[in-house]
């Protein structure tokens, strides 16, 4: 009596807490229980030697692949996993807590951690949540356009009245039930299930949703909305054209027909106006997510830009993005679930051996930090002692140019790097570097200390060598080209202070590798948008009519594919200068396209279980298939590849394993590559390789297992490998139609 007394709640999905294996605080244990007597181990060896001169070492296990990363689409409907905080009870020891939980059917665990000054105590207990009429439905996890899913609705009559049921079945998003009319009523008996199967028939892309509601004369409903993607069955393809403006009235209009051979749902299309159509920003913005997979690398190269882009916004006659802090700070905190205790970075997961990757994710926590994010102050400097320690032991000029320099203005950005290297480096070493942006790079670090002199003449140098160099060389492992190098050294030349002579050249150089490159990287992308801050004034003279409408300055805009079809964009150039539009388009092909590619080739074969080859154009429902894929690397340097299998919507993958862990003895024969990263989605799997050690030529095989569950006739997408960072190189599979017969 007279304490004061604390109690905290929570109420989780059972199914969410056996996934993540999650116990019940237990305070009584946690401070008065038993403990096994501690031991620990000395280990004086790392005195002897320099770990830092190391490399990490792979731990290999057998059996069932335990480096998987089996990664899903996130849920549609809401969880249920609630937490109160501390809640003091009253004068009677008492408390209400309540939770509004959502549409759910399953099981809640309450647990309960009570305390006062005196004492502490727990408690937990399961409760069964459902509506009186349970509704569960067994339907794919999404369709493609096309697509004739069975969908099948099981009713149980749990705690509701018997009787009949008015029944209703409602869709959204261009989704249809198809032409056999649904039972009007359903007569329920309790602690009876009934079942009911109907056609679910998919039209277009786009997020559709089916409602089902069952009512009863004496007032009892019930309604259950189910969520259903419906995403193209082909990968999106960008397209960019560059249209000429001339003075006094030239005209471009943008309506459906650019996107006649395209599906308008989920389409993209930007349009900009600007004095450099290599620099157009919101085509730049809205390719860098053409990969839906987060890296280190991609990461960085979405999100380091975006720090300035609404400072670009104005100039370019772009709106501002109110939700750009946040995705900016997402991508901070993803980034830095990569770094590894030594302070480096992995491409896929903590990691560490790639000093240019360090650099670069580096640089962009420093100017994230500049803008004022959130960066902690601990992981900024591991990353920064990292960086120092790396170029302690690593001095190869002729081999690791590039990373030593980007490494040295990253420090140098940071006040952190020493002035006497870099003049040494200046002075005596630049002949040894192969890449104009590492020279640019040493001159952006000498500028950030002051010494402009020295600063003019390395960037003359950078210069010289980016005009003279009439091969790139693709054995550099900087993630590179010859348009990112040219966009690097634009950015860091506009950066500098004061602003070396050579940018008009630089901007040259720049629009005429945007010219020649029909494909662009994440890194091309990345830097273009930087370099853009380096032309911002240019823009305050154009003149144009938009839709009839005057309109001063650049001009971009950014247009979803199905609003072309009543809202058509008209842009004039009211002007006396000629100008150039760019106008970009990210769509999937209405058509699917065919087999081929230039530097792979890619073939995807099923077998059945017991290792004879099977045609899956007929499937058998539940069973299920080892599906290999084959993919062959033409190309002579190393390359980064990302291999991307999606599904017909009618199949899911059965078990992140892979199949020489030994589960399927038929299979002995099939000898698999180490991926170093891998994903099992909903719709698709995922596969991505670091470069090889040999000379870039090699055979790369994959195997998953994947199970027939839905009847139905779905498309089937093709299987795809592209080297991320030369995108003209990527081969394709052929791709058809797939049909689920049920048992």
């Amino acid at each position: 009596a007279g304490s004061k007394a604390y109690v905290m709640v929570a109420a989780v999905d059972v199914g969410i807490l056996n996934l993540t294996n999650y116990k019940a605080p237990d305070p009584e244990d946690w401070f008065f229980g038993q403990r096994m007597l501690g031991l620990e181990i000395r280990d004086l060896y790392g005195r002897l030697i320099d770990g830092s001169l190391g490399t990490t070492g792979k731990l290999r296990t057998g059996g069932d692949g335990a480096n998987m990363q089996s990664q899903g689409s996130p849920p549609t409907e809401k969880l249920v996993a609630f937490f109160s905080g501390p809640v003091e009870l009253d004068a009677n020891g008492k408390a209400r807590i309540d939770f509004d939980i959502p549409q759910f059917n399953g099981t809640v665990r309450v647990m309960a951690v009570a305390w006062t000054k005196e004492a502490v105590g727990h408690a937990q207990t399961d409760v069964i949540v459902r509506d009186p009429v349970v509704i569960t439905a067994g339907l794919p996890r999404f369709l493609a356009p096309g697509d004739a899913a069975t969908m099948r609705l099981d009713i149980a009559d749990t705690d509701g009245p018997a009787g009949d049921y008015k029944l209703s079945v409602t869709t959204t998003g261009d989704l249809s039930t198809g032409d056999k009319p649904l039972p009007e009523k359903l007569t329920l008996s309790q602690g009876k299930r009934q079942a009911l199967s109907f056609p679910l028939i998919a039209q277009t892309a786009g997020d559709a949703s089916i409602t089902v509601k069952l009512a009863h004369n004496g007032g009892t409903e019930v309604e259950q909305t189910l969520y259903l993607p419906v995403r193209p069955a082909q990968l999106p393809v960008t397209n960019r054209m560059v249209v000429d403006l001339k003075p006094n009235g030239g005209a471009l209009r943008v309506d459906k027909e650019l996107l006649a051979a395209s599906v308008l749902d989920g389409a993209s299309v930007s349009v900009g106006v600007s004095q450099a159509a290599a620099f157009d920003v919101p085509s730049l913005l809205m390719t860098l997510d053409r990969y839906p997979y987060g890296c280190a690398e991609q990461t960085t190269s979405r999100a380091l830009p975006l720090l300035y882009v609404n400072d670009m916004a104005k100039s370019i006659g772009m709106e501002s993005d109110p939700d750009l802090h946040g995705r900016i700070q997402d991508a901070v905190y993803k980034v830095l679930s990569y770094q590894a205790s030594s302070g480096s970075f992995g491409l896929w997961g903590p990691g560490s051996g790639d000093l240019w990757l360090d650099a670069y994710v580096t640089e962009f926590l420093t100017r994230a930090r500049e803008q004022k994010y959130d960066v902690p102050a601990q992981a900024m400097n591991q990353a920064l002692n990292n960086l120092q320690n790396s170029l302690g032991y690593d001095q190869d000029v002729q081999d690791r140019g590039s990373e030593i320099a980007y490494a040295l203005y990253v420090l140098a950005r940071n006040k952190k790097a020493s002035i006497g290297d870099l003049r040494y480096y200046s002075d005596t070493q630049l002949e040894s570097f192969s890449s104009p942006m590492a020279v640019a790079q040493l001159a952006a670090s000498l500028a950030l200390y002051g010494d402009t002199q020295r600063s003019e003449a390395t960037f003359q140098t950078a210069l010289r060598l980016a005009q003279a160099s009439t091969e790139y060389d693709y054995y550099r492992s900087d993630y590179g080209s010859p348009l990112r190098d040219g966009a690097a050294m634009l950015a860091l030349a506009a950066e500098s202070k004061p602003v070396p002579s050579i940018v008009p050249q630089l901007i040259r150089l720049v629009a005429r590798e945007r010219a020649d490159a029909r494909w662009t990287s994440t890194q091309d992308e990345s830097w273009m948008l930087l370099a853009g801050r380096a032309l911002k004034e240019g823009n305050n003279s154009i003149t144009l009519s938009v839709n009839g409408a005057p309109h001063t300055g650049g001009y971009s805009d950014r247009v979803a594919g199905n609003d072309l079809v009543d809202s058509p964009l008209t842009i004039a150039n009211t002007g006396t200068t000629a100008l150039q539009a760019v106008v970009t388009a990210v769509a999937a092909p209405v058509e699917p396209l065919p087999a081929g590619g230039d530097g792979f080739t890619i073939d995807r074969t099923y077998y059945r279980l017991d290792g004879t080859e099977a045609n899956i154009t007929e499937a058998r429902q539940n069973e299920r298939y080892v599906v290999v894929l084959k993919v062959y690397e033409q190309n002579k340097w190393p390359s980064r590849l990302l291999i991307t299998d999606l599904l017909p919507a009618g199949f899911e993958i059965d078990n992140p394993s892979l199949v020489s862990s030994a589960q399927l003895s038929n299979f002995s024969w099939l000898a698999q590559t180490d991926a170093a990263h891998l994903e099992f989605r909903d719709d698709r799997f995922v596969a991505a390789f670091n470069p090889n050690e040999g000379d870039g030529d090699r055979n790369i095989t994959l195997a998953y297992v994947v199970r027939a569950v839905r009847p139905g006739t779905y498309a089937h997408p093709a299987a795809t490998v592209e080297d991320m960072y030369r995108p003209q190189y990527s081969a394709r599979t052929a791709s058809g139609m797939v049909e689920v017969k049920a048992e």
